[in-house]
């Protein structure tokens, strides 16, 4: 429109040039006639403007034809033009929402990995894959299929993974540290006492009474050898260090628990049980049902066996690589 515009300016420019030319051709015959008094000459005058008007307005017409249809032709190839454009830049911006999905869900998938890695998070790395496959599904691909299998796969092997109330075995585990502090001790410990042979004063020589005193100072002294250290002394004296071992005991299998460390949990354990065994009362019911029930806790599962999730991220990896080799062949081919 601006083109035809400013053509039809120019024409119309040009037009009223001419008619100033022819204007003042008219005058100058007109002063002529005046002078001559040839009235012939003005009448041919005319009838060659009015000639010359009808040509100018003929190649007018034709030239405002000629460029109408230019102007259409060009305005049909800019809207095909344009409809082309706009087409690639809807094809491109699909295939960027794809890959924002596809980005999205590896992120994703990589999360649930190394929350079920490094923290044993089962729970928090099954909703990382739901929400994955959920990206997977808004990007309408069946070329994905494999990696949503995967992620079904994993799903289940995380399902199948037993759950396991550390809480109530913390409290369990709490609750007999508080039976033992009232379980009572061996009686062959509680009476343990050194006592002496010596009934009477030494009588006698100095010589003989010192001998006497080494003889029963033998008897009264046992020396005994041990190959490793020994744990601890215990005499009636020392009850309240023996109870407060065995509570540490405890408290370090607690620990192991919270840690997930199997080897530690069953070792304070085992050493629970030694000290219970070695210097409490066992003919008692109550110290036999703690025992009983440190040995149930015993075979509980601390740390269960968690199962690889990392094939549906292999799988969504290769089929991104995929995707930019393919993609950068078609660049080089075009």
């Amino acid at each position: 429109m601006i083109i035809l515009a400013i053509a039809l300016a120019f024409i119309a420019w040009q037009g009223w040039q001419r008619l100033e030319s022819q204007q003042q051709r008219l005058d100058e015959v007109a002063q002529q006639a005046e002078g001559s008094a040839s009235q012939q000459a003005v009448s041919d005058l005319e009838s060659r403007i009015d000639s010359g008007e009808a040509e100018r307005d003929e190649a007018l017409q034709s030239t405002l034809d000629d460029l109408r249809d230019e102007f259409d032709s060009y305005r049909s190839d800019v809207d095909e033009t344009l409809g082309q454009v706009l087409d690639q830049l809807s094809q491109e911006q699909d295939t960027d929402e794809r890959e924002w999905l596809h980005a999205e869900a590896a992120y994703l998938l990589r999360l649930a990995n190394q929350r079920l890695q490094l923290e044993g998070d089962v729970d928090g790395a099954a909703a990382l894959l739901r929400t994955a496959d959920a990206r997977l599904v808004d990007a309408d691909n069946p070329a994905l299929t494999p990696v949503r299998e995967a992620i079904a796969n994993e799903l289940a092997a995380l399902d199948a993974v037993p759950q396991i109330d550390r809480t109530g075995l913390y409290l369990a585990l709490n609750a007999q540290q508080e039976r033992i502090s009232t379980l009572r001790l061996s009686q062959e410990i509680e009476e343990q006492a050194v006592t002496s042979s010596i009934e009477q004063p030494p009588t006698g020589t100095f010589q003989r009474q010192l001998a006497r005193f080494g003889e029963e100072l033998k008897d009264l002294v046992v020396v005994r050898h041990h190959d490793e250290a020994l744990e601890a002394l215990i005499t009636p004296e020392q009850e309240s260090y023996l109870r407060q071992s065995l509570r540490l005991v405890l408290e370090q299998t607690q620990l192991a628990l919270l840690n997930e460390e199997k080897a530690l949990y069953d070792a304070s354990l085992d050493k629970a049980l030694q000290l219970l065994n070695d210097y409490y009362d066992t003919t008692r019911e109550e110290t036999q049902s703690v025992i009983a029930r440190l040995e149930e806790l015993k075979e509980a599962e601390v740390k269960p066996e968690l199962p690889d999730i990392s094939a549906s991220q292999q799988e969504l990896a290769r089929f991104i690589d995929n995707r930019y080799e393919t993609r950068g062949q078609s660049g080089g081919d075009s």
